[in-house]
């Protein structure tokens, strides 16, 4: 697992990339993964709308994709600290049940987003290769 994303309310994937914080379409998404990879799919237990509405209304505060350990902050973000600041700070639940809070300083990665107790699997999406943009 390497690149995290959160649908919002408004049916866009909400993201922050090394290209910047986007806002868009699941076709549009797709476009970003090479041919024959794999995108799954997880379904908030919980939390979703929450989690979704702070995403959506936080995504153009992102200015630097940057790994920043300090977990308090929007401006320098990183897509799976940008999820974990989705569900912190519109739910209060850290996805990674390790006891982080907005005012740890932490790593958050994508395989922690994955095996979080407070998602699941719902299904995944093959990305085909008239998609692909390399």
């Amino acid at each position: 697992m390497g690149h995290v994303g959160i649908v919002g309310q408004d049916m866009l994937i909400h993201h922050s990339h090394p290209l910047g914080a986007f806002s868009e379409t699941l076709s549009r998404y797709k476009s970003r993964h090479k041919f024959g990879g794999e995108i799954l799919l997880l379904r908030p237990k919980t939390a979703a709308n929450e989690a979704a509405n702070w995403a959506q209304a936080n995504i153009p505060y992102v200015k630097r994709y940057l790994f920043d350990p300090r977990l308090k902050g929007v401006s320098n973000n990183y897509c799976s600290k940008f999820i974990w600041q989705a569900f912190w700070n519109g739910a209060g639940l850290d996805l990674t049940n390790h006891h982080l809070t907005s005012n740890r300083i932490s790593w958050v990665y994508p395989y922690q987003i994955k095996r979080s107790t407070y998602l699941q699997t719902k299904d995944s999406i093959i990305v085909p290769p008239a998609l692909t943009h390399l």
